[in-house]
């Protein structure tokens, strides 16, 4: 066998590799998860799973006006590796946009993945806190209810990034159109 072709042979394995395998270090590569596990990145969740995981939000929205959001956990020293985050109005609708923070650490999910501005998800496989875990919001002009929820690879402690059997979802967050006469909306945040 000629030398290059076995290594061609050897190599290919790898390039037909599911692009779901490296989406823990390069951000995800689908719009929203809604089952665990996810079993491209692990077939088996960790024993205990991560728990205690949510999304902060006022539970109200002004169309077209932005309001933060906060994954958090109830134990403050919880770290995560990898989110996933989206706001959804229906099963195949989008809802609103969320602003790319200024450090990079997050990007909307690239083509060909039909997410728009409506989820988002880390750029590295970096370890963030909880005080990385906050997100602008733009609410969509439409009215209606609006769901967020967030996929999570939390931190193991393991420096190489071996965590994608800790896998957590949020319980979903409902969000519904708020009705105001103008100036009785107060501040949005």
């Amino acid at each position: 066998m000629v030398p290059g072709f076995a290594r061609i042979l050897f190599a290919l394995p790898a390039l037909l590799a599911p692009i779901a395998a490296s989406a823990f270090s390069l951000g995800s590569p689908i719009c929203e998860v809604n089952s665990l596990p996810l079993v491209e990145m692990s077939p088996t969740l960790a024993d205990p799973p991560p728990t205690g995981w949510g999304i902060e939000v006022r539970p109200w929205y002004v169309p077209g006006q932005g309001q933060q959001v906060r994954i958090r956990n109830s134990d403050p020293a919880r770290e995560v590796r990898g989110v996933l985050l989206w706001a959804k109005s229906g099963p195949s609708a989008g809802a609103g946009s969320f602003t790319l923070d200024r450090a990079g650490l997050y990007q909307h999910i690239p083509a060909p993945a039909p997410c728009g501005q409506w989820a988002l998800s880390h750029t590295s496989a970096k370890v963030k806190s909880q005080s990385d875990l906050v997100f602008d919001w733009t609410a969509p002009e439409h009215g209606g209810t609006v769901i967020l929820r967030a996929f999570l690879i939390e931190d193991c402690g393991q420096p190489s990034g071996g965590c994608r059997s800790h896998q957590a979802l949020t319980p979903v967050t409902v969000l519904v159109e708020a009705l105001f006469v103008d100036g009785l909306e107060g501040s949005n945040r």
